[in-house]
């Protein structure tokens, strides 16, 4: 670029905003030429003026002219490396072309240069927010809402990274505030109602649904959020016909019909299944996240219909799929378990026995996912001193905050390097996050099934919490987990042979923290709990030291949503049908047979193909 001349005299400079002005009108009428003819004629004027070079090379982009008009724009950052508006303004024409990795790095350059100023920080979060980056995201979303409250999209992305997050109320919070900004955006209706269904609050969680639906009938989210939610308020019947209706939007055929898929049995001329052959015929040219949700719902519409063997084969195909998008290593995993088993000892519980944060008693109800802690936390939740909390990221996010118990977690720093303040601190940032969550009772579950990980630790930090740690048989819990579509929630699940080695981590935990703690740990067999509700429930109630209530018999009474996979399950009463039913793929589970080994019994073994 050369040095730039610029108009010197007032009239001068009055001229020429009133020509920027007129060529800002050309360019919202959509007339780029007539603006790039008025910018030539001012750069004759004024060579190399930044402004106007800046705005040509814009001008550019939008004749479609996009590689001269960056190389303009590169020049204008050149000359001026502090130039914000140009670094913002490249990026977000990166961005546009798909180069994420590139725009955010001119965000990210602008944020640095002009900490004040709020684009900058509104297009960074955006585009962390793209890239799943959602803890950083927050602060500069939030920095930029600081900044310039007003602008819509903001709150929108804030909202979204908080519920990525686990940070469900924030999400709420900033949807309405961005609903003061627009009341009529179908967009924050949307957003809100899937806020507020994660939030468990049921009603306002449909009537931000259909005030979507009012404002943009087509919007297929819309329909979508309003089956979620009254499905898990047990609904069944208008949920299918929110999902059905899904279905026939634009864009939306393989949510809709998979979402129906799994809410309830299909049947030969179920419309799910008519729409999912429909899909299948064109399962090459799906991407590999919606390829897997297809035969996720192919594989559960086939076993509906008694065909095990292929549903079976959709099901590894999904999981194969999983895997390469979301791989797991089982050594890592392995070796965090070992490790947490070996820190917690008498000696550590002895010598920290003061510790942790009292007056709170939250129920964690753990152990592996499919092991009944959807049904356990559904009868507490019935119970009236017990508030029910959902599966909550607490956990997860007290230690993330608790670094030098991380240190020693992680032996980068020694056992006796753990002090009473840090697990403290642990219970303190746990009460935190319920609290942030609207979560104020004395008796809060917890049904994060991970939990079971750390319930050594978690019982030093909150000493009054108790813990009920769910079994089910080995076979039944591992293959409902193969089952299920947990996509990069769970990837241990895309495996047979990572299957059984979780289920032996977790089978040593469970008898660790039950001889360590026999206080504070209860375990609960799912089988016996269908096959005897009242007997288990007297049993928990009684561990848990609360007065026995007849409710919790009848969980499907609870007003409470339900916002796992478990939902159409819960909804019905209590039964066994899900016991043993490993068996009608036993022909296929050889793999997971051989790696459980002693586990199972000889006739087991023989159902799953292995010799005696």
């Amino acid at each position: 670029m050369t040095s730039p001349a610029a108009p010197t005299d007032a009239a001068a400079v009055e001229t020429v905003n009133a020509e920027l002005a007129r060529i800002a009108r050309h360019q919202n009428a959509g007339r780029f030429a007539e603006a790039g003819a008025a910018l030539d004629r001012l750069l004759e004027q004024y060579p190399g003026h930044p402004r106007l070079v800046h705005l040509q090379g814009l001008n550019l982009v939008h004749l479609g002219q996009t590689e001269a008009g960056m190389a303009l724009l590169d020049e204008v950052v050149a000359h001026n490396p502090e130039d914000v508006t140009a670094l913002v303004d490249i990026g977000t024409l990166l961005a546009q072309q798909g180069k994420m990795d590139d725009a955010r790095e001119k965000f990210q350059t602008a944020v640095e240069v002009a900490p004040n100023y709020a684009l900058a920080h509104a297009n960074l979060g955006a585009a962390l927010v793209v890239a799943r980056d959602y803890v950083r995201a927050i602060p500069h979303l939030d920095r930029a809402i600081a900044l310039d409250p007003g602008v819509l999209d903001v709150h929108l992305n804030l909202a979204q990274a908080c519920l990525r997050t686990g940070h469900f109320q924030r999400a709420v919070d900033a949807l309405f505030r961005a609903l003061a900004i627009d009341p009529q955006s179908a967009a924050v209706h949307v957003n809100l109602a899937q806020a507020l269904f994660r939030r468990e609050r049921h009603e306002a969680a449909e009537h931000h649904a259909r005030r979507a639906i009012e404002l943009a009938p087509q919007a297929g989210e819309a329909w979508l959020h309003l089956g979620n939610t009254l499905a898990a308020s047990g609904r069944m019947d208008e949920a299918a016909q929110a999902f059905l209706k899904a279905a026939t939007l634009p864009g939306m055929a393989l949510t809709g019909f998979s979402r129906l898929a799994n809410l309830r049995k299909t049947t030969p001329d179920s419309p799910e299944w008519q729409g999912l052959q429909l899909l299948a015929e064109k399962a090459d040219q799906l991407p590999d996240e919606p390829r897997v949700t297809l035969e996720f719902s192919l594989g559960k519409a086939r076993d509906d219909l008694g065909d095990h063997d292929a549903a079976f084969a959709h099901y590894a195909e999904g999981n194969r799929l999983t895997r390469t998008l979301y791989p797991y290593d089982r050594a890592v995993n392995v070796a965090r378990a070992e490790r947490i088993r070996a820190l917690v000892t008498p000696a550590l519980l002895t010598r920290h026995a003061k510790a942790g944060l009292r007056g709170v008693a939250p129920i964690f109800v753990c152990g592996l996912p499919r092991s009944g802690t959807t049904l356990m936390e559904q009868m507490l939740s019935r119970h009236p001193d017990v508030q029910a909390g959902g599966e909550l990221p607490a956990v997860q996010r007290a230690f993330q905050a608790n670094a030098p118990l991380r240190a020693v977690m992680e032996e980068r720093s020694p056992d006796d390097a753990l002090t009473d303040d840090d697990l403290t601190r642990l219970g303190e940032d746990y009460q935190a996050y319920l609290h942030g969550e609207g979560l104020r009772s004395l008796h809060i579950t917890d049904k994060m099934p991970g939990n079971q990980l750390y319930a050594g630790l978690l019982a030093l930090a909150l000493p009054e919490a108790k813990f009920l740690i769910m079994r089910r048989h080995p076979l039944d819990g591992l293959v409902s987990n193969y089952l299920q579509n947990f996509g990069q929630n769970q990837p241990v699940s895309t495996d047979l042979e990572d299957l059984a080695e979780s289920w032996r981590q977790f089978d040593q935990n469970a008898k660790h923290w039950a001889a360590l703690l026999p206080d504070r740990v209860h375990e609960v067999s799912y089988e016996a709990l269908v096959a005897d509700p009242e007997g288990q429930a007297r049993d928990v109630l009684e561990f848990l030291g609360l007065d026995w209530h007849a409710d919790v018999l009848d969980h499907t009474a609870s007003s409470r949503q339900v916002n796992t996979a478990s939902v159409a399950q819960v909804r019905a009463p209590i039964y066994g049908t899900s016991v043993a039913r490993w068996r009608r793929y036993g022909a296929h589970l050889a793999p997971l047979a051989a790696a459980l080994g002693d586990a199972l019994t000889e006739e087991e073994r023989i159902a799953c193909g292995l010799d005696a």
